[in-house]
């Protein structure tokens, strides 16, 4: 704002020394001839938008006056650049090169303003200028510190009585430089090159600054049209035009994030300046733009590296997913931007923003349903008279009250109880995943093979991995993923997003809607497990060189960490442990000392180093994150199938839900013999009474399977720590297939200094043990 506030008064500052606030000798501005009856002070036009130097201003006038009358030119009451630059040369020895080089500037954007001769400026336009130059400080010394300058907290009723003062002022600026500027041209067309007038206003303490000014010209091309490199008066009335709406964007980019804002304000404030930007963009008097080139990714990307703090998100780390990210969402290709591209991301930003607000609307006035703890079963077909203009968005907003289980948004985490708890927020959190979740999956995806499904696209096992494989350094950068297993955690995500939601059907694949449900337990997970650690920091827990977490430590205050700050959000899986009302006391019995161990298992593919001592190694935040996921998991299934709400599964309610979780079985099942296979429910059944898989190449597994076919009871119940002990045999088990990487976990001696691409340590190991299934057989011709 202030670069551009200063480029605004460039015009009034002929030879008034560095614009850029350089010190400059300051020495009244005369000679034997020449003498103001002030002294200008230079520098404080650097202030111009901080305070009022109204008195400078004037005392500039005098003495641009005064040059006129002393500068003898071939043109009475004109100021000669020739004869200006040949006078401060002559009795102005203190005078930088790069100030008479300035001078030249201060012409050539007088000749762009007002369409006089290139190389005068008139004493009339010197008293306009001067006049535009107080209002321009008026304007900005009182609001300046309040608006741009603003890095206090700020509540959004006070900060939009700032936005409009921005506003206001705008028109104002606007008002007195439309008294300055000519638009009648006589069909002349008068042009700068802002690279020379840049170059001519570079010294070598601004050379920095206006280097990454120039790496911003095409933001120009884009709101104004023409070339980056140049302007024309025509352009600069389009952007007198469109000040007001500029500088009002830019306020809201600026300000963002020192605002105390709910949702609802900010999609109303995004959704304001997205229009206003629409219509700068895509205005009529630019002409039809759509196939050609706006702006390239190389230099969106320059502009973000300025824009950014580089500890904050480093652009060249992951500069890869930027260009997947720009056509998963624009289309075209990842070198330059089209303007009907930029209307493809304008598109997206409406209808989401128009679904977001349209949410609201619903919520607020169906907030009595909406805050029941009971399911949705309002017909909202009654009502959709009442929202002629939005029919879609109730459809959507209908699909989610009424499909989707747990809500986080507003919430500090997602409640997982038996009844329901909404909030407006958290729908709209749903869809925004969705939506980027569908656009995912319809470029990376399959087609999907449920008919009924509202979604076109699903992924299966085989693309999430294509998708990890593909983002796999940007999600190392992300610490989202370790370089020693982007395929497990590919497979786990799978596994976890295809059956263990309350929406997973038996399709064997995962649809958007599951894997929304993922990412709401993820973004849950992640922001409880740096409360948990936290925790285990007030706790004295010792913590190594990389900040991971003694294990004994974990173990002690893993449940009392949750427990201390989210037992409402899961009252259920405390009653399941018996915790008392003190967190801390939570006993370490069996039962939670086994149902933590199992989830530590499913969570860690390394739980020990390979070599040396084999010494179990700490948890990272990542740990910590990762094993809450898995008992949230289980909290999920719990919910969903425990009926009769006595907080297990009954062994009826096991056997519902055999049909969603026998897909899990297929993975590991199909290099199995095929005696094996034919006892998939069966294996599904042993694997909830005993928590483990049975082993063909192990004797006693296989006879005390045989034991199992032959009881006449074989439904079990299931606990929570039985859901973690399948998620734990079911990694097991994978990590067993042809192909499966084995880990080196020696590698997090130092993590440090893990590969990027890490090199798997030993190929799929050949299993050589006598392979017993043949009993199954002679079982099975026994019971024939």
């Amino acid at each position: 704002m202030q670069l551009f506030s200063l480029i605004l008064m460039l015009v009034v500052l002929a030879g008034c020394g560095d614009l850029f606030g350089t010190k400059v000798v300051k020495k009244k501005l005369e000679s034997e001839r020449l003498k103001a009856n002030c002294e200008l002070d230079v520098n404080a036009f650097t202030d111009i938008l901080k305070r009022n130097i109204s008195t400078d201003i004037r005392c500039l006038e005098e003495n641009l006056n005064l040059f006129i009358k002393v500068v003898k030119t071939d043109r009475p009451g004109h100021l000669s650049r020739i004869s200006l630059e040949q006078f401060v040369i002559k009795n102005r020895p203190d005078i930088k090169p790069e100030m008479v080089r300035a001078m030249k500037a201060i012409f050539d954007v007088n000749y762009l303003i007002t369409g006089e001769d290139q190389e005068f400026i008139s004493q009339g336009n010197i008293k306009k200028m001067i006049t535009f130059a107080l209002l321009f400080n008026e304007k900005t010394s009182q609001h300046y510190l309040n608006t741009f300058g603003n890095t206090k907290q700020t509540p959004w009723d006070i900060y939009s009585f700032e936005r409009g003062i921005v506003a206001d002022s705008a028109r104002s600026i606007v008002v007195g430089l439309r008294k300055i500027f000519k638009d009648d041209r006589k069909g002349e067309i008068h042009k700068l090159n802002v690279l020379d007038l840049l170059d001519n206003f570079t010294t070598e303490d601004n050379r920095d600054q206006l280097e990454k000014v120039k790496k911003m010209l095409f933001v120009k091309k884009i709101i104004l049209g023409g070339s980056k490199e140049e302007i024309t008066h025509v352009e600069l009335e389009r952007l007198l035009l469109n000040l007001q709406p500029l500088l009002t964007v830019a306020h809201d980019g600026i300000r963002f994030q020192y605002i105390t804002i709910g949702q609802v304000k900010i999609l109303e404030m995004l959704n304001l300046d997205l229009r206003d930007l629409d219509d700068l963009i895509h205005q009529g008097s630019l002409g039809n733009r759509d196939n050609k080139v706006l702006f390239t990714i190389d230099e969106m990307m320059d502009v973000a590296r300025i824009l950014i703090d580089k500890n904050d998100f480093d652009v060249d780390k992951f500069s890869n997913l930027i260009k997947e990210v720009k056509k998963l969402v624009m289309g075209g290709n990842d070198r330059e931007v089209k303007g009907i591209e930029l209307k493809a991301l304008f598109n997206h930003g409406k209808t989401i923003l128009k679904s977001g607000l349209s949410f609201h609307d619903f919520y607020r006035d169906f907030r009595i349903v909406m805050e029941s703890p009971l399911p949705v079963t309002l017909n909202f077909n009654e009502y959709r008279h009442s929202y002629p203009h939005h029919q879609k968005e109730l459809l959507t907003f209908e699909r989610i009250v009424k499909k989707y289980r747990f809500f986080k948004g507003e919430f500090e985490s997602a409640y997982f109880v038996t009844g329901f708890k909404r909030n407006a927020d958290a729908i709209f959190e749903v869809y925004l995943l969705e939506y980027g979740i569908e656009m995912l999956f319809a470029k990376y995806g399959v087609k999907s093979p449920n008919a009924d499904n509202p979604f076109s696209h699903s992924i299966d096992q085989f693309k999430m991995r294509d998708i990890f494989k593909k983002f796999e350094k940007d999600l190392i950068e992300l610490k989202l993923v370790s370089p020693l297993w982007p395929t497990i955690t590919a497979d786990n995500v799978s596994l976890l997003g295809t059956l263990f939601q309350y929406q997973s059907d038996k399709n064997a694949v995962m649809d958007v809607n599951e894997a929304t449900e993922f990412g709401i337990t993820l973004i849950t997970s992640l922001g409880v497990s740096e409360k948990i650690v936290d925790f285990m920091k007030d706790k004295k827990c010792s913590f190594d060189q990389f900040g991971r977490v003694e294990p004994d430590c974990v173990r002690r205050n893993f449940f009392p960490a949750i427990c201390s700050q989210y037992r409402p959000y899961y009252p259920l899986m405390f009653s399941a442990i018996n915790a008392p009302k003190i967190c801390e006391n939570i006993p370490q019995d069996e039962f939670n000392v086994a149902f933590l161990e199992r989830a530590i298992v499913a969570a860690r593919p390394c739980t020990h180093y390979t070599d040396g001592n084999k010494e179990e190694i700490w948890f990272t935040k990542d740990d910590i994150n990762t094993m809450l996921m898995v008992i949230l998991h289980a909290e999920t299934t719990v919910l969903r199938w425990d009926t009769n709400a006595n907080n297990i599964l009954d062994a009826d309610e096991v056997n519902k839900a055999y049909d969603i979780y026998s897909p899990a079985l297929d993975g590991f099942l199909e290099s199995r013999p095929a005696i094996i296979k034919k006892f998939k429910k069966q294996i599904y059944q042993y694997l909830i009474k005993y928590e483990q898989v049975p082993d063909e190449k192990n004797f006693s597994s296989v006879w005390k399977f045989i034991k199992f076919l032959m009881s006449f009871n074989k439904a079990h119940p299931a606990t929570r720590k039985t859901i973690t002990s399948v998620l734990m045999a079911i990694g097991e088990e994978n990590k067993k297939l042809p192909g499966a990487p084995q880990i080196d976990c020696n590698y997090l001696r130092d993590p440090d200094t893990i590969p990027t691409a890490v090199v798997p340590r030993a190929s799929f190991l050949k299993d050589n043990r006598t392979d017993h299934s043949g009993l199954l057989n002679g079982f099975l011709e026994y019971i024939d």
